[in-house]
Formats: structure tokens, sequence, C-alpha cells
């Protein structure tokens, strides 16, 4: 009885976005590419560690924090962004007359993903498609309950932001979008 399925989510919901510990399983292929094209001494200093340490951080779990949340409020939709960053592992959770509108503003984007992007010359939308950008899991939930939801957690030590909002989705649209 709490299967979410992404079934019940509606224009005007929140879209909450935890934050990831660096890239985690995304984007190994161009980050290889990168660091061919600009080879970097990996032991220099990325904002307190070191860049193969930012890297190669091991991806996290959201688990114990978002099995708390089922507890606070109705989380309507859940998305692990792996591999196909932001703008292909959302809509895996949408209803097809759904999207998201994210705020690129409204969360803070890491220093690993600000070299790799200056590094490797990626454009806005590539860097969106292949890596989580900071972001590493979504969570649905009413407008309503989206202070409660953070509250929450931050409780539990996330570092999250309401980082956009379902709207109604056009035919042909793309089911992220990032503003």
């Amino acid at each position: 009885d709490r299967i979410i399925d992404g079934r019940a989510i509606r224009p005007g919901d929140a879209v909450i976005g935890l934050a990831s510990s660096g890239p985690h399983s995304n984007g190994y292929s161009l980050i290889r590419r990168i660091l061919e094209l600009r080879p970097a001494d990996l032991a220099s200093d990325l904002d307190g560690r070191s860049l193969a340490d930012a890297l190669m951080a091991p991806t996290r779990t959201y688990v114990p924090s978002l099995l708390g949340q089922l507890d606070v409020v109705y989380v309507k939709g859940m998305a692990h962004t792996t591999g196909g960053g932001l703008l292909e592992n959302i809509p895996r959770i949408l209803p097809p007359e759904a999207k998201v509108v994210l705020a690129r503003s409204a969360w803070p984007l890491p220093p690993v993903f600000a070299w790799l992007q200056d590094a490797g010359n990626v454009a806005a939308a590539e860097m969106q498609r292949t890596f989580n950008c900071g972001i590493g899991m979504v969570a649905i939930v009413a407008q309503a309950d989206a202070d409660r939801a953070l509250t929450h957690l931050r409780s539990c030590d996330e570092s999250a932001w309401v980082i956009g909002e379902v709207a109604a989705r056009l035919p042909g649209e793309a089911q992220t979008q990032v503003r």
C-alpha cells in the first residue's frame, strides 16, 4: 500500500532535490574523455579534496532519509539520478501528461561539475543529460507538503532544496525542462 509509482503526480507538485556526493554512476565515459583531452593533476585541490576524490566519490544511498520521509509526507514519486542525468531519469516517474520544470539556480552546482563543464567545454544541456549536476535523488510531493519534507530531510543531515515543480505537458514537449 506504500508503493510509489508516480500515478498521483499532478501539476503544481513540488520537486525536491537531494544532494549527490559527486558524479555517482553518471558519465564516466565523458569524464575519461575530458581527462584524455585535458590531462589534469588528480591530486590538485578541488574545494577541499583532491580532484580524484571528487570524481570517484562513492555513490551515496538515500534509503534511511527517504524511508523516514514516507512517515512525514505523502511522497508521490522518487527518481534516483543515475545514468541519463537529470533529463532522462525524472521522466521515468511522471505520467505522460506531466513535465517537471527545474530552476537551475535553486541548488548549488558542486565544484566537480563546474570543473567538468569547464575542462571539457561541455554545454549545459549535455551536462544535464549526462550528469546529476549535484542532485542525486528527486522526490515529488504536494506543494503544501514541501516545507515539512525539507524539514525532515534536513533533520536527517540531507542537503535538499525545492528545485522545481510539476506542470502540464503539451504534446511533444520534453518531460524535464531546466531553466
